[in-house]
């Protein structure tokens, strides 16, 4: 099983492509799906975050999420401290979903991790290939800022949150340049598909 990680920065357009990988009939265990399911009503996971960050942050059972990303987001030991209730939950999580597909025998598997660099997915040596999503500055902040309702210092904020872009594209095997038209990036999705595929076809470790 060719085992691809997804990545990129917030709002550089990760999930469109994920979405269009998910389209073409290539299986997706996405994180930011897994990580609202660890911390579902009832969870440990929850309660974990309840203790941590006091009962505001739950409205009748359920995470706020906004009310806890104003607090972590401005705040990088409270970020690291929810990432040390959330990460090893999600983790086990993601470890699951990945040998139900293997097991299925499924020739390539994607794995949609925003943080996929910033929790070192990649120096695990099971991710085979990465992709990078990418764009401007500039277009992420305005994108962010309008998708999430957030002024420019939240935005700012959220951004500083993640590893630099260019860092992540210096550790890519592919990159999809979202700066563009959806015919762009629609040519850029197929073009790595049938790359996927060739590759796959040839990876004899299934």
């Amino acid at each position: 099983m060719l085992l691809v990680g997804l990545t990129g920065g917030i709002a550089t357009g990760k999930s469109t492509v994920s979405g269009m990988l998910r389209d073409a009939g290539l299986p997706i265990v996405d994180a930011d799906v897994v990580a609202r399911e660890v911390v579902e009503p009832g969870t440990t996971t929850l309660e974990k975050i309840k203790l941590a960050f006091g009962p505001s942050v739950i409205d009748n059972g359920v995470l706020n999420r906004r009310r806890l990303g104003d607090i972590v987001f401005s705040n990088r030991q409270e970020l690291a401290r929810l990432n040390d209730i959330m990460q090893p939950a999600i983790s086990r999580a993601m470890a699951d979903k990945i040998n139900f597909w293997r097991m299925q025998q499924v020739p390539i598997l994607i794995l949609d991790v925003p943080l996929l660099f910033e929790r070192n997915y990649e120096k695990d040596g099971k991710i085979d290939k990465i992709i990078v999503v990418t764009t401007d500055e500039a277009t992420q902040l305005e994108r962010l800022k309008l998708r999430n309702q957030l002024s420019d210092s939240q935005a700012r904020n959220r951004i500083r949150s993640q590893l630099p872009l260019k860092d992540k594209v210096a550790q890519a095997d592919y990159v999809i340049d979202n700066n563009q038209d959806q015919k762009s990036l629609t040519q850029q999705v197929a073009a790595l598909i049938e790359n996927l595929k060739e590759i796959a076809a040839n990876d004899n470790t299934n």
